[in-house]
């Protein structure tokens, strides 16, 4: 027989925070009458609020929401539907186990499904209010916190702080609404955005101070975001990333603190730019999802670094319409999680498609180790890796190929490419490509505050390396390009004919390496070398961008939906279990 405890009372910070104009006050108030907690239940009109009901509703919240606790029962509200039967409640309620029987209980009738949803609450002058629990971000790995909605509008930030010292307060609210919405695919789901989607009301920073100095709050959510939260997905708030999108490490980020990856001693670092939504991830329980970007590694590489799984989408698979934009040609959506399952599921919500939609065309699978990028020097890496190509042999029945891209491209060159190499060729397309476009689509930010603040905005190591394109002279002699400083002073001409060679080179791929008219082609590549990386450590200097590079090739070949490489998918095989 279970003990009775008394329920423990709540202790309620009763304040309020309020403006005037443009200042934000605080209201404290200690004469706030709060009555007791609650717990609405919703009865639909062929249900019957016998004891067991109750009891399979509460074992149920009780698996499924980390909100949800007996204590909530110490008042109950039944609400129906419109000409529901006669309840019954009082031989119900004298029947639950004394822990679970509340102290009070009402029935009210509804009329609307949107009213008065199944959940925790709690009741103040005799107002039922909306529960939601408040957690520290003590990662550092947001931007924003949200404030809850009770209905559809703008988002507005929350203004909370947590108890652990500067971190923000972030409100996680009940999964109870959303698991009983049957219409909503991702009831019941959170999940939170790299600081570059534009949400309606917040304003965007970018991982930047200066272009957060220009900001307004957005007048739409992007459809990107939209879609997720239409099939029922509560946004809790914004992430932290490299400034302007960037790779950005710790002891770069000057204008926002970088987020602390939970992983080993919890001093490695995050990595960028979608540092905020790796760490988000594998360090919070009550997030579901985060949401990033990758244009040359700024989703895989945190991936990576904080031990989730990730899709990088292809780039057009979902629409990136108000989000700021890097290098559009690889700017590509990505998702995080904690658990494969739950990725194919979020993902075919995202994608509006399910496992029975897969176009299975019937060619044989090839499983493909590129020997441009393999092996790696580190041998633990490399005994995990050489292990997944085994497994996915054993797996799939075939034996993997061992290919060079430099070895076919010297025997197959594609036309007009014929006595260079693979390397010649490419040399130059990551500047006059890459670095052209995250010049240029700054241009308005740059105009704008250099109009309103009479000087050029702060840009980190790493963003001021690819404006200013300072290489060594070693790079110049090696190209033979006459020196310069400014990414401006790239030509569209050069540009033009750097975006031709990597549509030359994509076609060459697809033809020669992948074989897509012959095989499905599974091509295992590493992210980068996996080593120690203290948030203390200052990088390496910056380089120049390189087409031969497995971060680039990804984004070059799923550059078209139409193409059969889909996604690339990074995980834990790169040595960081």
């Amino acid at each position: 027989m279970t003990s009775y405890t008394p329920p423990l009372a709540p202790v309620f910070e009763s304040h309020k925070f309020f403006q005037l104009g443009g200042a934000r006050f605080l209201a404290l108030n200690h004469s706030t009458p709060v009555s007791s907690l609650a717990t609405v239940f919703r009865l639909g009109a062929s249900d019957i609020p016998t004891s067991g009901w109750i009891e399979q509703q509460i074992s149920t919240w009780l698996e499924t929401d980390d909100i949800f606790e007996p204590r909530f029962m110490a008042g109950a509200v039944f609400v129906t539907e419109g000409n529901h039967r006669d309840l019954n409640l009082s031989t119900s309620i004298e029947s639950l186990p004394q822990h679970l029987k509340p102290n009070w209980w009402v029935s009210l009738t509804s009329h609307s499904s949107d009213e008065l949803q199944p959940g925790p609450r709690i009741v103040s002058n005799g107002n039922l209010f909306t529960v939601s629990r408040v957690h520290d971000d003590v990662h550092g790995a947001f931007m924003v916190a949200t404030m809850p909605r009770a209905s559809p509008g703008p988002f507005a930030n929350l203004h909370a702080s947590g108890k652990f010292y500067t971190s923000l307060g972030v409100a996680v609210p009940s999964r109870i609404p959303g698991i009983h919405a049957k219409d909503k695919p991702l009831g019941g789901v959170r999940f939170a955005v790299k600081d570059v989607f534009e949400i309606e009301g917040l304003r965007v920073t970018a991982g930047d101070r200066s272009f957060y100095s220009l900001s307004k709050p957005s007048d739409a959510t992007c459809p990107a975001i939209k879609r997720l939260i239409d099939s029922g997905a509560q946004l809790l708030g914004t992430l932290k990333l490299g400034s302007l999108i960037a790779k950005e490490e710790p002891t770069e980020s000057v204008d926002f603190h970088a987020p602390f990856n939970p992983r080993a001693d919890g001093y490695q670092s995050a990595w960028s730019s979608s540092g905020g939504s790796g760490a988000a991830i594998a360090a919070y329980e009550w997030l579901d999802f985060t949401l990033g970007t990758d244009t040359t590694g700024s989703g895989r590489r945190p991936a990576m670094a904080n031990g989730a799984f990730q899709l990088r989408l292809t780039h057009d698979a979902i629409p990136l319409t108000n989000v700021v934009p890097s290098f559009p040609r690889f700017d590509s959506p990505a998702m995080y999680t904690r658990s494969i399952d739950s990725l194919e599921k979020y993902v075919g919500v995202w994608l509006g498609q399910d496992n029975t939609t897969y176009d299975d065309n019937q060619l044989p699978l090839a499983i493909i180790y590129l020997t441009d990028f393999l092996p790696l020097q580190n041998e633990k890496q490399m005994k995990l890796i050489d292990a997944f190509f085994t497994d996915a042999d054993a797996a799939t029945g075939v034996k993997t190929e061992k290919i060079s891209l430099a070895d076919n491209w010297k025997a197959s060159p594609p036309e007009g490419a014929t006595d260079i190499s693979i390397h010649d060729y490419l040399k130059d397309v990551g500047v006059n490509t890459f670095v052209y476009d995250v010049y240029h689509t700054m241009a308005n930010f740059r105009e704008e505050y250099q109009k309103k603040f009479d000087r050029n905005p702060y840009i980190n190591p790493n963003t001021r390396f690819r404006w200013l394109v300072k290489f060594p002279i070693s790079f110049w002699i090696s190209t033979n390009r006459k020196k310069r400083e400014l990414a401006k002073e790239i030509s569209t001409e050069e540009h033009e004919e750097g975006m031709r060679r990597l549509e030359v080179y994509k076609g060459w791929f697809l033809e020669h390496i992948l074989q897509t008219e012959k095989r499905n082609a599974l091509v295992i590549l590493p992210i980068t070398s996996q080593e120690v990386d203290y948030k203390e450590t200052p990088p390496p200097s910056v380089t120049s961008e390189s087409e031969i590079s497995s971060l680039f090739l990804t984004n070059m070949q799923t550059s078209s939906r139409s193409e059969c490489v889909r996604w690339n998918l990074a995980c834990t095989i790169d040595g960081i279990t």
